[in-house]
This record gives C-alpha cells, sequence and structure tokens, in this order.
C-alpha cells in the first residue's frame, strides 16, 4: 500500500502553503473526537479516531 511520492509532495505543499485550508479540511473530524470526548471520554474517542483515521488510510490508499 504505497502512496504515490508525487502525491504525497503535493500534499505537503498545500499544508504548508494553506495552514487555514488544511484546518478548514480536518474541522469536521475535530468536532467529532470533541463531541466524542464529552460523551464517552477521552480513551473511547481516542480508539474510535485511531480506527476511523486507519480506516480512512486503508480505502484511500487501496489497489483498485
Amino acid at each position: 500500500m504505497a502512496v504515490d511520492p508525487a502525491k504525497r509532495k503535493a500534499v505537503t505543499e498545500v499544508v504548508r502553503e494553506h495552514p487555514g485550508m488544511t484546518l478548514a479540511a480536518v474541522s469536521p473530524g475535530l468536532i467529532v473526537f470533541a463531541v466524542l470526548w464529552l460523551v464517552m471520554g477521552f480513551w473511547p474517542a481516542l480508539i474510535i479516531g485511531l480506527v476511523a483515521g486507519g480506516a480512512g488510510y486503508y480505502f484511500i490508499t487501496r489497489q483498485k
């Protein structure tokens, strides 16, 4: 499951050039994490976040 080096470089450049846009892109995930933290506590929210992040990484990088 290798990530294309050109895409990785492009994403890195976007994050460096536009940190506000990056924050806007990840803010829904941060809000969901905060709500889960308030409702369930820190550790369950962290575990759910890691599982969701891993699943997202898998679906983005899998071979089609």
